[in-house]
């Protein structure tokens, strides 16, 4: 995991061509980040504004509503913007690292937008349902952050690996490996998610998730 993570820094920094898919990837996850919040905050004044006797406290709150509800769901944004650059990035870490192997058959654009829709609404569902427990926790040292990255990593773990693994192998290949390495998964999805909720260096994580993940899944491929 750690050679996997190192290995990934060393070529963001010194490959140009990740710098190139970095500013797009930022750009689209900004500009997502962005229509979250702004979505969410007036949805909000939209309710103040038809159900007035809500309107003192929600429009009190709309600002805090708005950047916790973008910062819980910003994980699942990135699941998205990946779906746009993985076939990219993962060439680029195979082409240095791993030349001997035989180019991957790769998915399509289409497929992997929307396998990635697919996948973020579970996350979005997995999350609204595990709000409560989040905000019941957070009084707990922070317990509700640590289950927040643990649930997201899950899934994030599950989804960088699928749409990496799915370059190289079938479905049920892909099943049983999952099934044979699924702490090493886990362990590479919960450093995903912990880099996207890091201010700033979550812009990063479209692009480290998958060059990440794609030394993880060839280091524990059969």
């Amino acid at each position: 995991m750690f050679l996997a993570v190192r290995r990934a820094f060393t070529q963001f920094l010194t490959d140009p061509r990740l710098w190139l898919v970095l500013a797009a990837s930022a750009m689209v996850s900004m500009l997502c980040f962005a229509g979250l919040w702004w979505g969410v905050r007036e949805g909000v004044a939209w309710i103040a504004g038809h159900w007035p006797k809500y309107a003192g406290w929600l429009k009190y709150g709309q600002g805090t509503l708005g950047f916790i509800t973008a910062l819980l769901l910003f994980p699942t944004m990135f699941i998205l913007v990946a779906s746009l650059f993985q076939e990219k990035v993962a060439e680029l870490v195979e082409a240095r690292y791993y030349p001997e192997l035989p180019k991957a058959d790769g998915a399509s654009l289409k497929s992997s937008i929307l396998a990635a829709i697919r996948f973020f609404v579970l996350m979005i569902t997995v999350n609204v349902i595990a709000l409560p427990f989040y905000l019941a926790l957070l009084w707990l040292a922070g317990s509700g952050a640590v289950l927040m990255l643990l649930v997201n990593g899950l899934l994030a773990g599950r989804e960088y690996y699928e749409v990496t693994a799915l370059r190289r192998m079938g479905r049920r290949d892909m099943d049983a490996s999952r099934r044979k390495n699924r702490l090493s998964y886990f362990a590479a999805g919960v450093g995903i998610a912990a880099i996207g909720l890091v201010p700033v260096l979550n812009l990063l994580a479209p692009v480290l998730g998958i060059a990440v993940m794609v030394h993880v899944f060839h280091h524990r491929r059969d």
